[in-house]
């Protein structure tokens, strides 16, 4: 599974082992002790990446054979990665929450590699 967390300071990506569903049903439940509102729903998410780690990597191959993802130039430097899953949120307005789902393994694990090797060349870049 992987789990997008979409917060003002930016994207944070994490591969974890567990099942979309199994980590809902501990959100409902956390969210329901806690007194929070939760709202739930069926959309899509992006994340831009690198394209030459992209077109280096067989992650467009693999972009094109998965049901739910789809992949467009973002800019001259960047490709979009959208992805179908659920958003997680305290509100239907909020801008910020958590995105998951559920993929190839092949593929959620590229897709983070890639995102992880594109985190260390943008902090290389800002040092």
């Amino acid at each position: 599974m992987l789990k997008l967390t979409y917060l003002e300071s930016g994207l944070y990506l994490e591969l974890l082992s567990e099942s979309v569903e199994d980590w809902l049903a501990l959100r409902v439940v956390f969210a329901l002790r806690m007194g929070d509102r939760l709202v739930a729903e069926r959309t899509t998410a992006s994340l831009l990446l690198p394209i030459d780690l992209f077109q280096r990597s067989s992650l467009e191959k693999l972009v094109r054979q998965e049901e739910g993802v789809w992949s467009a130039q973002g800019d001259a430097d960047h490709i979009e990665v959208s992805l179908t899953g659920t958003w997680i949120a305290s509100d239907e307005e909020d801008s910020e929450g958590i995105f998951v789902t559920t993929l190839n393994p092949v593929l959620e694990s590229l897709l983070f590699q890639i995102w992880q090797a594109s985190q260390v060349r943008a902090s290389s870049v800002s040092h």
